[in-house]
């Protein structure tokens, strides 16, 4: 009894798979593969790169004692505008005027010496050798003094162009390091500013010196900077991967400030052929080869072929012309349901 009930079963299953199998052969139109295909044209205007920057001026200083110590005066702060020549911060010079004192001392202690010892030498007491280390000595003492002097006159922050202070990274009676930076002035020369820019391996290699670009900040909507590439890094950032690429901008006279984040547009100089596809024509791919369909030329069978793409944007994507491979037309809706020699029915 078990064993008829196991094989009812089986036959039961056996039956509904063929009748599964009957179904699909008797009802042909649930197989064909309707899609639809826009026509494709060859393109040579440039194709435009989109980046975001940050926009500073053409020069940015970061200011420093040339020694440590404690801070004694800040003068300047963040947004003043400032003279070539104007002194902005101060340091406790007690340990330093300590310095200059000691090396003066020695200076003139050499200095007796060796008078000393020279009238010694007239009296035959003492020898040429003394003469020499004293002589040396006081050579010594001098380049300690002058280094004690030099370090005496850098213990202060003398603003060296016009501009205006954009970061204040310290506070009176801090403790520096020296070189440590204190303040950050912009000095904006001819009223160019500049913004920078990170592209990829591949966008770059698209830029050259020159290149045209054009720029727009939410501070002014509805308004266009032009600019041009004045700058592009031989090396990639080790911590992004990227390259920054520097456009400098006309101001056209209006207030820019430094750290505005802006749009920037970079046209190429450099023009290539090559085919703009809608984004709905790609089944799969990266950043290095993309999966599309063409029709074939009754446009009743599907081809599937691989492209290298140049630029993808949310709406299209830009690939190089395949050699030996003339593209006319793209299978767009219904393409991801396809796989290569398809009978497709256009609609």
């Amino acid at each position: 009894m078990k064993n008829f009930f196991l094989f009812s079963i089986i036959l039961f299953a056996m039956s509904c798979r063929v009748d599964h199998h009957q179904n699909d052969k008797s009802s042909p139109a649930q197989q064909k593969n309707f899609v639809k295909v826009e026509s494709v044209e060859t393109k040579t205007d440039p194709i435009p790169i989109q980046a975001i920057g940050r926009l500073g001026s053409d020069t940015e200083l970061k200011l420093s004692f040339k020694i440590g110590g404690f801070i004694s005066t800040l003068k300047a702060r963040e947004g003043d505008y400032v003279r070539k020549g104007s002194l902005l911060a101060t340091m406790r010079t007690n340990e330093i005027d300590a310095q200059v004192l000691k090396a003066e001392r020695a200076v003139q202690k050499a200095s007796r010496d060796l008078e000393r010892v020279k009238k010694m030498f007239a009296d035959s007491v003492a020898t040429s050798e003394n003469i020499d280390d004293l002589t040396t000595l006081l050579q010594v003492s001098e380049a300690d003094l002058e280094i004690a002097k030099f370090n005496q006159k850098f213990a202060k922050i003398i603003s060296p162009v016009n501009g205006r202070v954009i970061r204040r990274l310290a506070e009176p009676n801090e403790l520096v390091s020296p070189g440590q930076p204190i303040l950050m002035i912009a000095s904006a020369q001819g009223g160019t500013y500049v913004m920078k820019v990170s592209l990829s391996d591949k966008d770059v290699n698209r830029v050259k010196m020159k290149s045209f670009a054009e720029v727009d900040f939410d501070a002014f909507p509805n308004e266009i900077f032009n600019g041009e590439i004045v700058n592009v890094a031989e090396s990639a950032d080790p911590m992004t991967g990227t390259f920054e690429v520097e456009i400098s901008i006309d101001s056209k006279n209006k207030r820019l400030r430094n750290g505005y984040i802006g749009r920037a547009k970079i046209n190429p100089i450099e023009r290539e052929a090559y085919l703009e596809l809608p984004i709905q024509s790609m089944v799969e791919g990266d950043k290095k080869e993309v999966t599309i369909f063409v029709p074939s030329q009754s446009d009743t069978i599907a081809k599937e072929i691989t492209v290298e793409p140049i630029h993808i944007t949310n709406h299209s994507i830009f690939i190089k012309k395949p050699e030996g491979e003339k593209i006319e037309k793209v299978v767009t809706s219904g393409a991801a349901y396809l796989v290569d020699g398809d009978r497709i029915y256009i609609k």
